[in-house]
């Protein structure tokens, strides 16, 4: 999966798609080796690869979690040429529960292989 030079959206879709057909390889492979991953569903920042993996082993294969933007609420901003900084809400469905709203913002690179640069997601709570 090539992923150089696509519009940064198309990014968050390829991310979704992998996650919500359960594709562990094709979520990780989004992920640049030094991001950093704020997760929704742990207490913990997450700075290693090997990390992310983990907290995304139990998201997709124990918890069996899918996940579906809002799209009227997806804000991008350019921030340099190819730096992007996306933002908005989105929701999770896990085993036994409805579903979870969550804000995130993803930093994206779309000139690496790799362009998730950084990416924060926490629980909305009092919706």
């Amino acid at each position: 999966m090539n992923t150089k030079n696509i519009k940064p959206f198309e990014i968050l879709n390829r991310w979704q798609q992998n996650l919500n057909d359960g594709n562990l390889s094709g979520v990780l492979k989004l992920y640049d080796l030094s991001c950093v991953l704020i997760p929704t569903f742990s207490p913990d920042i997450l700075t290693e690869h090997e990390q992310i993996k983990e907290y995304f082993i139990n998201v997709i294969e124990v918890q069996k979690g899918n996940v579906k933007f809002q799209l009227n609420s997806i804000s991008e901003q350019q921030i340099v040429e190819n730096i992007y900084l996306l933002s908005g809400k989105y929701f999770f469905n896990l085993i036994g529960n409805e579903k979870i709203p969550a804000r995130f913002s993803f930093l994206i690179n779309t000139f690496h292989e790799n362009p998730i640069m950084h990416h924060h997601s926490s629980r909305c709570i009092g919706i």
